[in-house]
Parts: C-alpha cells; sequence; structure tokens
C-alpha cells in the first residue's frame, strides 16, 4: 500500500456524503477479497481514528473478516463497538460468533445479538451460546435465551428452564415456539383435576389467545379441558377460535356449554357454518349471530331455510330478533303461530310496533297489524299523526278512507303526514301496480300544495323500488316535476327530492329521462345528487349525455363553472361516456380567473381523465406561472394518488416554484422531497448556490444532515447568512441534534468550535446555552476538551447539565472527570452519568473504578449499590454483602434489596431480605413485594412466600394493603399456602380497603384445597358484619364471571354453611344464592326461605334485584316456581320474575296475562298490591283491575 493511494482515499472519503462514503467501502470490502492493495486500505484505515475505524468496519459487509469484526467488538469508540456486534453474524464464522456473543453478555447485549443471528438462521451458535449458560448455571440468561435456540436444543434444555422461567422466558416461547408453549401448558393443566395455581392460569390468560391465532389445535383442546372443567376461558382466544373454524367450536361448546359467550360471537363466521351449528347457535342465543338483516346477507343462500326453521322452532326465546324471516315460513300453520308469538314480543309497553318491523312481513299480516294500531292500540288513540302512518299497510281503498280526515286537514303538517302514509302504500306493494295510477293523480290534484308537503309527495314517490316506473308514467311524472319547477317557493330539500325521483325513474324511457334531467339542471342551475354517476347506468348516461352536453356548453359560455364541476364531480368515472365533457372543463379552467375553480378542474382531470390532464398540464402551469399560482401548483402536486410519480412537468414546475425562494417554496420543497427525491437533490446545490440563507428552510436543512453532507460544510461554523431568510446581522448555528457520525471528522470539530464559542458567551440565555452543551457531548468524531472544561464552569446550569451529558462521549473521553467529580459536591451528578459510560465496560474495569467512589453521599451511594447490582460479578456480589454489614441510610439499603434480585440463588441474599422484613423500616419491609417470583424454584418460591407473610403479620396498614392489592399478580405459586393464609388472616382487619384486597388475594390465588379455608376464614369474621359485609362485595361477581373455586366457596355459604345460621343474614343469604346457585335451584331456595320466614323486607329487596341479573329466558322457569310457593314474599318475586318477562322484546302474552290476573287477585295484600299497578297495553286487559 503507498501513502498517496491512503491519502487519496482518505481525501475522497472525506469529501462526499455518508451514503456514498459507506457504498465506497462497501466496494472496497469486496474488492479486498482478492487484492491486497486494497485489504492494506482497510487494515490502514482500521489503525485510523474511530471515524475511520468505523467507515474500514463497513467494508465487513462485504470483505466478511470475522478476526476484524470480533476485534472491533472491544473498540474504545461505542459507535465502531455498535457496528462491530451488528456486523458478528454477517462476518463471523461460528466460534467468533460465538467469542463475540460471551463478549455481548457480559456487556448486557447478548439479546441484541442474539435476535441478529436468528434472522440469518446461525442456530449452531445460539444453541453452544445456551448451552455454555446451562454449564456455567447462568441462570439469570438461561431461561431467556433458550425459546430463541433450535428445537433440538430447546427441548433438551426445557425441563431446566422451567425451573426458572421469566416472563421473557414465557414470552419468547409463545413467540418462536407456541406448540411447544402450548405443550407446557398442557401438561401443566392435566397435572390438576381442577383449577391450576395461579401462575399457570395468569399464563393461561394471555398464552390462549396468543396459541388461538398460531396453534390452533393445541388451543382447541386446552379449550376443551376449561371448558369442562368450569373455567372461564379467554374471550380473545374464544373469538380467534369461532373465526377460524366455528363448525368445530360450535361442537366444542355443545359439548361443554358454558355459562356465558361473548356477544356476536359467530357474526364473522356465518359463511363457514353448516346446518347442524347454525341451528343450535339460533336456538341458544340468535343475537350470537347478528341482527337478522345481516345474517340473511351473509349467510349462504342453501342455509337460509334452516335458519327460518331454527329460530320458528325457538321462537319464544327471541321473538323480535326474527322479524325478516316470518315473511321466509312456508307452513301457514306454523307462520300463523310465529306470527301470534312474534306480535306479542315485539310490542313496546303501549302496545305499539314501530313501521321498519312491520315492513319485513307479508302483506296480510301487515294489514293486520295496521288495523290494530289503527283501530285497537289505545296508547295512539291521541296521538294521531302516528297512528295515521300505520294506513300504509292497508290495501288503497282501506287506507284512503282511514286517511280521509288527515288528507283534508287544515294543517299542512297533518296533510303531509297523510299523504307520506298514501304515497308510501304502492311501493310497499310493488306486485301490485293497479295503485300506481291513483298514486299518481293524488299528486297531481295537488299541484298548489304548500312546498313542505310537495317535498312530503316527492320524497315518498322517490322511495318507490325503481322496477315500478313504466313509460306511462313519465307523463305524469313530467307534469309533476314542471309543477316543482314552476313553484315559486321551491325550496332546496324539495328540488332534491324531485331530482331524486327523476333519477330513479330514468329507466322507464331513458329518452324522456336524459331530456327531463337536462331541463332540471338547467332551471335550477346546479345539481343536487353529489353521486349521479352511482344512480344511473351506463346506459342511461350515454342516452342522457347529448342534454348533459348542450347543459356543459352553456354553462362553460357563461362562465357557471362551479356547476359545471358539480356535474362532472356527480358524473365520477361515469364522465367519461358523455364525449365533450372534458373540452368544456378545460375551455373554463384555461379562463377562469379563480384560482380555486382552475386547481378543483385541474384535480378533476388528473382523477378522472388523465390523458386530457397530462396533454393540457404543460400549458396549464404556464398560464399559472403567468398569474402567479404558485400555491395552486404546490396543491396540484399534494393532490396527485400516492405512489405514482409526479408528472415532467409538474417536477419541473415545482423545481421554479422552490428556486423562486418566496411564501410557497417550502412546501414545493416538502413535495419534491416525498414525491420526487432524485429531483430534489439534484437541484439543492442550485437552490443554495442562488440563495444561501435556504438553509433555515427545515426540509432543506434535515436533508443536507442526513443525506447530503458534502453541502453541509460552510454552514457549520456559525457565519454570518445573508439572503432570503436572513438579514446578515447575526451568525446562524444550525439546530443538529443527532446523527454526527454521518459527518465527517473535520465538520464534527467545525461545529463542535461554534458550539464551543456559543458557551463562552456569558450573555447568551440558558437554554440556548444547555441546549449548545447536550450538543456537544454527542459529537462522535469532535474533540471534547471543550464540553470536558464545562464540568468547572462557574454558571450551576450549565455545569450540572455538562456533567448529565458527558457519560454520551462516543469514545468515554468524559468518564475521568465523571470520577474526579465524584470526590465533591458534584457527585450526585456524576453518578448517573457514570451508567452510561459503563455500559459496555470490561467488568473488573467497572469494578475497579466502583471500589474508589466515596459512599459519603445518598445519590452516589444509591447509584453504586445498583451499578455493583447489574454486574454478572462475585466480585460485586461480594461487595453488596460487604455494603449491608454497614449502616446504610435507608434509600441506599432499598436498593441493596433491589441489587440482589439477581442473586436469588445464593443463600446470604435471603438473609438479607428477612432482615428487611423483620427491621422496623415497613417502607423497606413491602419492598420484598417487589422481588421478581418468575425466576424462582420451588424451595426459592417457598422462601420469598414465607416473606411475604411475614409482612403481612407487620403492625403497619400501609405496608399491609400495598401488598395485598398486589398479591393477585405476583408470581409467586405458594405451594404450602403461606402466603395464602396471611392473606386471608386480613380478613379481620378493622381498615375496609384491607377487607377488600384480602378478599381479592384470596379469591385470585386459591384452588379447590382452599375452600375450607376459605370458609373458616370468612366464619372467623362472621361477628364483624362489616367486614363479612365488604369481604362478600369483594367476592361476589355475576356467575358467568366467576371461577369454580370461588364459586364452590359461596355455594358452601348458602347450602348449610354460616349464612344459614342467623336470620340477620338474609340479605346476604339471597345475594350469594343468586350466584352459587343455577335458577331452578336458586327459586327453590327462595321458596324454602320465604316458607322459614326469612324473606324479609331488606331480603324482599335484595331478591328482586338477584332475579333482575338472571338470564331472561329463565324468568318463565323461576316465577313459576315461587307462584306456586305458599310464601307471600316468594309470590311477590314471582311477580317481578313476570313484569320482566313481559318487557319490550317478549311481550304480554295470554299465559303472563292469566297470570298476572291471578296475581291481582292474590290473598296477601304483598302481592295483589303491587300486582294491580302492573299495566300491560290496555287494549290487552280483558277485564278492569283490582277486582
Amino acid at each position: 500500500m503507498s501513502e498517496p493511494a491512503l491519502s487519496a482515499l482518505r481525501a475522497e472519503l472525506s469529501s462526499t456524503f455518508h451514503d456514498a462514503r459507506v457504498r465506497h467501502m462497501v466496494a472496497l470490502g469486496r474488492k479486498a477479497r482478492t487484492d491486497p492493495d486494497a485489504q492494506a486500505l482497510l487494515d490502514a484505515l482500521a489503525r485510523g481514528d474511530a471515524f475511520e475505524r468505523r467507515l474500514a468496519l463497513a467494508a465487513q459487509f462485504t470483505r466478511r473478516d470475522g478476526e476484524a469484526v470480533l476485534k472491533a467488538t472491544a473498540d474504545e469508540s461505542f459507535r465502531v463497538r455498535a457496528l462491530a456486534f451488528e456486523l458478528v453474524s454477517v462476518a463471523c464464522d461460528d466460534a467468533q460468533a460465538l467469542e463475540a456473543l460471551r463478549m455481548a453478555h457480559g456487556m448486557r447485549r447478548e439479546q441484541t445479538v442474539i435476535h441478529q443471528l436468528r434472522k440469518r438462521k446461525r442456530h449452531a451458535v445460539i444453541d453452544a451460546f445456551v448451552d455454555g449458560l446451562a454449564e456455567r448455571g447462568e441462570h439469570a440468561t438461561f431461561a431467556d435465551t433458550v425459546p430463541l435456540a433450535s428445537e433440538a436444543v430447546l427441548r433438551r434444555h426445557l425441563a431446566r428452564a422451567l425451573e426458572r422461567p421469566s416472563y421473557r422466558f414465557w414470552a419468547r416461547l409463545a413467540r418462536h415456539a407456541p406448540s411447544v408453549l402450548g405443550a407446557v401448558l398442557l401438561e401443566q393443566l392435566r397435572a390438576v383435576t381442577g383449577e391450576p395455581d395461579p401462575v399457570t392460569r395468569q399464563h393461561l390468560g394471555w398464552g390462549l389467545g396468543w396459541l388461538a391465532e398460531r396453534t390452533p389445535d393445541v388451543a382447541e383442546t386446552l379449550l376443551a379441558l376449561l371448558l369442562k372443567r368450569g373455567i372461564p376461558p379467554d374471550e380473545h382466544a374464544v373469538r380467534t377460535l369461532v373465526k377460524q373454524r366455528p363448525v368445530r367450536m360450535v361442537a366444542l361448546l355443545r359439548q361443554h356449554p358454558p355459562a356465558f359467550l361473548p356477544h356476536l360471537l359467530f357474526a364473522k363466521s356465518l359463511a363457514s357454518l353448516d346446518a347442524e351449528s347454525l341451528t343450535w347457535i339460533v336456538q341458544r342465543d340468535p343475537t350470537l349471530l347478528g341482527r337478522a338483516e345481516d345474517v340473511l346477507k351473509e349467510l349462504p343462500e342453501p342455509l337460509h331455510p334452516t335458519l327460518t326453521e331454527a329460530w320458528a322452532a325457538s321462537v319464544e326465546r327471541a321473538p323480535a330478533w326474527g322479524t325478516p324471516l316470518i315473511a321466509r315460513i312456508v307452513d301457514p300453520a306454523v307462520r300463523e303461530g310465529v306470527y301470534g308469538r312474534w306480535t306479542v314480543g315485539a310490542r313496546n309497553r303501549d302496545g305499539v310496533i314501530p313501521l321498519e318491523y312491520l315492513r319485513h312481513l307479508p302483506v296480510e299480516l301487515r294489514e293486520r297489524e295496521a288495523r290494530r294500531h289503527l283501530n285497537e292500540v289505545v296508547a295512539l288513540g291521541t296521538r294521531a299523526e302516528a297512528r295515521i302512518s300505520y294506513a300504509r299497510f292497508l290495501p288503497w281503498d282501506e287506507a284512503l278512507g282511514s286517511l280521509r280526515g288527515a288528507l283534508g286537514h287544515p294543517d299542512a303538517a297533518m296533510r303531509g303526514e297523510g299523504l307520506g302514509a298514501l304515497l308510501a302504500l304502492p311501493g310497499l306493494r310493488p306486485d301490485e301496480p293497479a295503485w300506481v295510477a291513483p298514486a299518481l293523480a293524488a299528486v297531481l290534484a295537488r299541484k298548489n300544495e304548500q312546498d313542505p308537503v310537495r317535498g312530503v309527495m316527492l320524497q315518498a314517490l322517490a322511495a318507490w323500488p325503481r322496477r315500478m316506473w313504466r313509460a306511462e308514467h313519465t307523463e305524469a311524472l313530467g307534469r309533476m316535476l314542471r309543477d316543482a319547477l314552476d313553484a315559486a317557493d321551491l325550496s332546496v330539500g324539495t328540488a332534491q327530492a324531485a331530482e331524486r325521483l327523476l333519477v330513479r325513474a330514468f329507466g322507464a324511457d331513458p329518452a324522456w329521462g336524459a331530456q327531463w334531467l337536462g331541463t332540471f339542471l338547467k332551471e335550477r342551475g346546479r345539481i343536487h345528487d353529489a353521486g349521479l354517476g352511482h344512480r344511473l347506468t351506463d346506459d342511461e348516461v350515454r342516452r342522457a349525455a347529448p342534454y348533459l352536453l348542450t347543459l356543459a356548453k352553456a354553462w362553460a359560455e357563461r362562465e357557471r363553472g362551479g356547476p359545471l364541476l358539480q356535474l362532472a364531480a356527480s358524473l365520477g368515472k361515469r364522465a367519461a361516456l358523455v364525449a365533450g365533457l372534458s373540452d368544456w372543463l378545460v375551455s373554463v379552467r384555461d379562463a377562469t380567473p379563480d384560482n380555486r375553480l382552475a386547481l378543483a378542474l385541474t384535480a378533476w382531470l388528473a382523477k378522472e381523465d388523465r390523458t386530457r390532464f397530462e396533454s393540457t398540464l404543460a400549458g396549464t402551469l404556464r398560464r399559472w406561472r403567468d398569474r402567479g399560482w404558485d400555491d395552486e401548483v404546490v396543491a396540484l402536486a399534494v393532490a396527485e394518488k400516492r405512489g405514482l410519480p409526479l408528472h415532467r412537468e409538474l417536477v419541473d414546475e415545482l423545481e421554479r416554484v422552490a428556486l423562486r425562494l418566496g411564501k410557497p417554496s417550502g412546501n414545493a420543497l416538502w413535495v419534491l422531497r416525498s414525491r420526487a427525491v432524485k429531483d430534489f437533490d439534484r437541484m439543492l446545490p442550485a437552490l443554495l448556490k442562488r440563495d444561501e440563507s435556504a438553509i433555515a428552510i427545515p426540509v432543506v436543512r434535515e436533508y443536507l444532515h442526513r443525506r447530503r453532507q458534502d453541502l453541509l460544510g460552510p454552514y457549520l461554523h456559525a457565519p454570518v447568512i445573508t439572503g432570503q431568510f436572513a438579514t446578515g446581522a447575526t451568525h446562524w448555528l444550525l439546530p443538529f441534534d443527532s446523527g454526527f457520525f454521518r459527518w465527517n471528522v473535520e465538520q464534527n470539530r467545525a461545529y463542535s468550535r461554534a458550539l464551543a464559542r456559543l458557551c463562552e458567551d456569558l450573555e447568551r440565555d440558558t437554554p440556548t446555552l444547555l441546549a449548545a452543551v447536550t450538543r456537544m457531548a454527542v459529537l462522535d468524531w469532535a474533540p471534547m476538551d471543550a464540553l470536558l472544561a464545562l464540568a468547572d464552569d462557574r454558571r450551576p446550569a450549565v455545569q450540572e447539565r455538562a456533567l448529565r451529558v458527558m457519560a454520551r462521549c462516543d469514545q468515554g473521553q468524559g468518564v475521568p472527570t465523571l470520577l474526579r467529580c465524584l470526590e465533591d459536591s458534584r457527585a450526585r451528578i456524576a453518578i448517573y452519568g457514570l451508567r452510561r459510560a459503563f455500559n459496555g465496560m470490561p467488568v473488573t474495569r467497572v469494578l475497579s473504578l466502583l471500589s474508589e467512589v466515596p459512599l459519603t453521599k445518598v445519590t452516589v451511594a444509591k447509584e453504586v449499590v445498583r451499578l455493583l447490582g447489574e454486574l454478572r460479578s462475585d466480585a460485586g456480589y461480594a461487595r453488596l454483602l460487604e455494603l449491608d454489614a454497614k449502616p446504610l441510610h435507608r434509600d441506599v439499603r432499598i436498593a441493596l434489596l433491589r441489587a440482589l434480585w439477581d442473586h436469588l440463588d445464593r443463600e446470604p441474599t435471603w438473609a438479607v431480605f428477612e432482615r428487611a422484613v423483620t427491621g422496623e423500616d415497613a417502607i423497606m419491609a413491602s419492598r420484598v413485594g417487589d422481588i421478581p417470583a418468575d425466576r424462582l424454584t420451588e424451595a426459592l418460591d417457598a422462601r420469598l412466600s414465607a416473606l411475604l407473610a411475614k409482612v403481612l403479620a407487620r403492625p403497619e396498614p400501609d405496608a399491609r394493603i400495598d401488598l395485598l392489592r398486589r398479591a393477585a399478580w405476583l408470581q409467586v405459586k405458594d405451594r404450602e399456602r403461606v402466603f395464602l393464609s396471611a392473606c386471608g388472616a386480613r380478613l379481620a382487619s378493622p381498615y375496609d380497603d384491607e377487607v377488600r384486597a384480602a378478599m381479592g388475594a384470596l379469591v385470585y390465588r386459591a384452588d379447590e384445597r382452599d375452600v375450607p379455608l376459605m370458609e373458616r376464614m370468612l366464619a372467623a369474621v362472621v361477628e364483624d358484619r362489616r367486614a363479612l359485609s365488604v369481604a362478600l362485595d369483594a367476592l361476589l361477581q355475576p356467575r358467568e364471571r366467576m371461577r369454580p373455586v370461588p364459586l364452590q366457596a359461596v355455594y358452601g355459604l348458602v347450602t348449610g354453611g354460616l349464612l344459614t345460621k342467623d336470620p340477620c343474614l338474609a340479605t346476604l343469604r339471597v345475594r350469594c344464592a343468586a350466584v352459587a346457585l343455577g335458577p331452578p335451584a336458586f327459586a327453590s331456595h327462595l321458596d324454602a326461605m320465604g316458607q322459614e320466614g326469612w324473606l324479609h323486607a331488606d331480603a324482599l329487596m335484595a331478591a328482586q334485584v338477584a332475579v333482575s341479573n338472571l338470564p331472561v329466558d329463565m324468568m318463565e322457569a323461576v316465577g313459576g316456581r315461587l307462584a306456586r310457593s305458599p310464601s307471600p314474599e316468594a309470590r311477590r318475586v314471582a311477580l317481578h320474575c313476570l313484569v320482566r318477562d313481559a318487557a319490550d322484546g317478549r311481550g304480554w302474552t295470554e299465559e303472563r296475562l292469566a297470570m298476572l290476573a291471578g296475581f291481582q287477585r292474590d290473598a296477601s295484600p304483598l302481592v295483589a298490591g303491587a300486582a294491580q299497578f302492573v299495566f300491560p297495553p290496555r287494549e290487552m286487559v280483558k277485564a278492569p283491575q283490582g277486582t
């Protein structure tokens, strides 16, 4: 290698920009594989400064010299080390990669290297690393890394990893080996007969949903086990499995019916269901499918009869749900029976069924419902406007008779209601065309009606199906349109209705429709329907084209560009069927002085007529340039579709706008940067040559910083700038904050000198100074002398900021200064900076430096202890134990407890924890609850459980409550139930918050073995009514959400347990029975309580609340059982069941009315008095109430 060649290479690298430098080095690395001279150049660069060493290292992307990469991992420069570790997976062989991985492990950065090795499928290296961790007993990293190994190594070490699994272990197992995770969870679940321990339940909670997406077979097996044992599964997992395999999930749910199924569970799986599955879902709960209208759209046509038959067979469950299915029932007897149940269930409390429900019924049933609403519904007797709306479902003559009064009413609103109902009638009977002519005649007869009434009539006609219109109707429609256009009071709303009617009747006679559309648009002067192209077919637009083109010509000649643009926009893509329309749009665009209209017309052409847009763009841009419409040029470019290159003419015009350096220049440059980056890059030198102040534009400045560093040189020494965006009165220091490794050495030094000069200015404001100090620290290739000197600055804020950022120096230049500062008052700041500086240092060096740090200041001592705890070193652990033997400040000792987390397998660690728990400081004792329990062996888990129990025995309530609130999520398995017993003992606390937290811990952590324990703990506080009430409030949840264990405990309380011993506990007994017992058993329980005299006033109210929370389809069974009770209180609850069973959506059937009448005649005033004030729709009551 010749010195001139090296000098030439250095000069070339320094003169270009970062991306070009990297490309050059990559090419040089490829050449060096066969060229000794190229290799010599790389070796020489690798001996240079950090900037050159990093460039030489970049050549290893193609040179692949593993030894060089391995050497670079120990470089003093952070930038070089980071790139070296990134190159390990690319350039190193297995032995070298393993050595690098071990080095990274010592620096706590092995995870990044492992992930890069996985990307390149270098599993052999990872496997060897895992084997090494296992041999050395590195438990902290071992479990985290095992899931990243090959499947063979994973299975070989799985048992050992499961001895001390971490959260990261489980997460990686789910991501990288879901089948193994499923097998582990399945084994843990099968190892017990009931519910697993709380830690396994946590893993099942999040793991089941993950497995459902990746290994559905395993997830289905797990779900089957959970359902079989009555354990509520994760909702996300259930939904995911249903989406993937709905038929199999239905079979599973039929085999093990859960108490609760998520809302709309099968709504997105309709197309995959079979007839048997569909039938079961409808009979279980049809709302799981969604609305019946939506189900009919999504469900395959062959399954429609199955859906109809299933709902008809179980109409009692959801009578109002299947309204659209009634018309599909073929058997008249079945349809009549279903209708009889539907008409009762669909009524509201006044006996009214909404109009939209009736539209779905067959014609004869619609007529029956219409007559009932018009003649029988008492509540509508005083609501004429609502009542007459139902006349639309009657035959024409009958409807006309019912509406006669409304049609002649002096009030326009009432006439409008009547006419709306009458004219809607033919549209509801499209297969009976006889009623079209009378309807049209009725409209024509009212040509002089007020505008609101005319609008109602036209809206009613526009709602008719298109297929009803015939050519013979066009004369009448034309007269209607003419009457509307001739009306002086024609409003915009009515005009819209008229236009919509015309478009819907267009197909009856396209020639007539085209002529009238032209006439209508001409006379109204605008188009009302923004989606005209969607409403008309291609053939209809072609028919209308001559009239539309004539109208466009007239509008263009009258300079009515706005309506012309509306017409074109409403036609959308079908505007191409109107030949010549684009010509008139172009003529208006080129002549208009309205810049917004010109832009809108051009944008429309760009979207709908690309050919015409491109052919006229050059001339358009010239005219815009002459008129100074630079903003419009930018707006047009922004409106161009993403993903398509900008037109060459548009790019050139954007460049001209940018080079003018006017107000729109910034936006033009931004568009070029994002949509035409090559042109943006090409024009930058010319832009800066024309005006150097263009560097002030953010998009220019950031692009130079990230992509064209070769243009930055003149601006980095804070020169005085002149130009459009500068006054030339001050120096400019450009605001860059990161990414300085892309600059060359001289650029880093120049910017550093400018920052140093700024910091020397004693008149500068503090925020500016602090920003400058921060930037000095991250200049990778600059000397740090100026920054280090600021450690002695007399300005407190500047000095503190310098100390805080000093550790960011790329080559650790700040470490000696920070260590020196530890000896005086600056230590509290310097110690935090050292953490970053120590990152990546050899462990022995860090220990040596920390041993010299004075611990007289609490802040310093805390950070030293934390750093010692993070070192993977026996010497570091020994130093921690030495510190424990000394008198320490409380904050330091708390930091010491945290530092010992990585040493939980060492006996002295637990002695330290024991002293913390039994000491006088409650805050320090409570920190034991922070110990990560996910890495513990069975023996260590028992030790931690015992310590946690001791915390709960302390006298300070705050410490106890804090731990109890976290107890549910602590990953201790507590096999000896020491911690659980301590939680239960706190039910006797005088503090409600503690009782509530203790019961929450019990509910989550208990398993089958603990049911007697929970009952004994509740019995122990039975005399403390307040504690008992608070505890049961925390225990009770809706039955479908309760796990089997707490449900079993509640069951014991009401079946011979403590709640059956004292009538004063009747209210609690009712609440617990409602949760613990199924609805029939609960009814029997209430009956027994009533006969025993336990249903006093409060208990009766609790029973009614409990009944309100039961499934509504159980009301008949529960109410029927209670209605036969000799207890008046039980019969009063039965009345409540009846009222709820007859609510909206279910209705007052004959059986329910008969039952209500029986209650109204009950011998007990408690029952009869309440029943006589229950009011079904008046027309349904056959006898006076209260008799």
